[in-house]
């Protein structure tokens, strides 16, 4: 029996461009979710930590401190590090981020195997004997996967025993899972992966987990597994951050494989709407949606419906007040309108007029009101550009 940790796309060093004001935090979040990670990983007994691909976020922008700090984290765990090169950090041997990384694994004590040559990988695991098949990006895009060397060496005869373990990892497009109009993502199939005799394939590139397994219980019937980001990294990641817990046990001539994830993310990523009731006031309305959510967030709110003319005119104040505890909050409120008011159509429209009269008598109905209201104010300016 063996036990795997398996991470990916963990995108150390990336720049957080959007968030100016709070872009080093973001980033601290993302090594320490790591951190929790391989301490997790050491807690759980594993044997391996497997990287699948996208460690670093790029070949060049990542700084020296950064890797560093990656390589002292790897380091505290006490079985074997596999890392994989993946297309946002492939490898042909001149990407500043590997010299870096491997000149500063070098200058401290530790488990970890860089997989950057097309070989099996021969390694002894508690007792078991087990081969690592690492599928190596050696460019950010490709059409072609990299799988096709272990292909070609799965399908000849193999001298001396067979080990008692084959894992593959590999780093691109799954078919079905991850979007690649243009086929330049490294893109693989199940039915592909599942040809070549693996006992698992551990993928990255998808920051969404896949299979979708349990947090507690461990479930067979894969040998597939993108574990998808260790923290989420931005509005249009929806996930929680996970990584994937593999106990590989031999059953007789074959392999079971249990599986379950694991939450590591520190920091949440939430993009919200919220159809706003003049019923009701708009802090108490945001305040609902917003309770359940940790401070450590970045939060998109779209706004859209009636408030009432007060909360309207004041709702910069209301929403800083409620949203201010978020690390970061954006507003999109382009389709959030203010009550139509008895106030508000005498201020605009002469008493005397059909649009005032019009509108006064779809009060009752504040729905009906403001499309009218909008239809009035429509035709009031193409009437004024004629």
């Amino acid at each position: 029996m063996i036990r795997i940790f398996v991470t990916g796309d963990n995108h150390i060093g990336k720049k957080f461009d959007r968030y100016p004001e709070i872009r080093e935090a973001l980033s601290e979040s993302r090594r320490a979710s790591l951190r929790d990670a391989v301490r997790r990983a050491e807690t759980e007994e594993c044997d391996v930590l497997a990287v699948t691909g996208d460690l670093f976020d790029s070949v060049t922008g990542v700084r020296s401190t950064e890797v560093r700090e990656v390589v002292e984290i790897l380091a505290e765990f006490p079985g074997t590090v596999l890392v994989l090169p993946g297309n946002h950090d492939y490898h042909t041997g001149e990407e500043k981020v590997w010299k870096d990384f491997e000149r500063m694994a070098g200058s401290v004590e530790n488990n970890i195997i860089f997989l950057k040559t097309e070989a099996p990988l021969k390694l002894q695991v508690r007792e078991e004997s087990v081969e690592i098949f690492p599928a190596v990006c050696r460019s950010k895009h490709s059409e072609e996967n990299a799988v096709g060397w272990i292909k070609r060496l799965t399908a000849e005869a193999q001298e001396g025993p067979a080990p008692d373990f084959r894992i593959g990892m590999a780093h691109g497009a799954l078919e079905g899972l991850a979007p690649d109009m243009k086929n330049e993502y490294f893109r693989m199939t199940e039915s592909e992966l599942l040809k070549i005799p693996m006992d698992v394939w551990l993928i990255g590139h998808t920051h969404i987990p896949y299979p979708d397994l349990s947090e507690d219980r461990a479930i067979d019937g894969f040998r597939i597994f993108n574990a998808g980001t260790h923290e989420q990294t931005d509005l249009h990641n929806r996930t929680e951050g996970w990584c994937f817990l593999l106990t590989l046990e031999k059953q007789g001539t074959g392999t079971r494989v249990l599986a379950r994830k694991v939450k590591t993310g520190r920091m949440r990523f939430h993009d919200l709407s919220l159809s706003v009731s003049e019923g009701s006031s708009l802090e108490s309305q945001v305040q609902a949606l917003t309770e359940p959510l940790a401070d450590a967030a970045v939060v998109r709110l779209a706004l859209k419906g009636t408030a009432s003319p007060e909360d309207y005119a004041d709702r910069a104040r209301i929403l800083d007040r409620v949203l201010g505890r978020f690390m970061n909050y954006e507003i999109v409120d382009d389709e959030l309108s203010e009550a139509i008011t008895a106030e508000r159509i005498r201020a605009e429209f002469p008493e005397i007029g059909f649009a005032s009269r019009f509108l006064t008598e779809l009060l009752p109905d504040p729905k009906e009101a403001q499309m009218a209201y909008s239809l009035v104010i429509e035709c009031r300016e193409e009437g004024a550009s004629a």
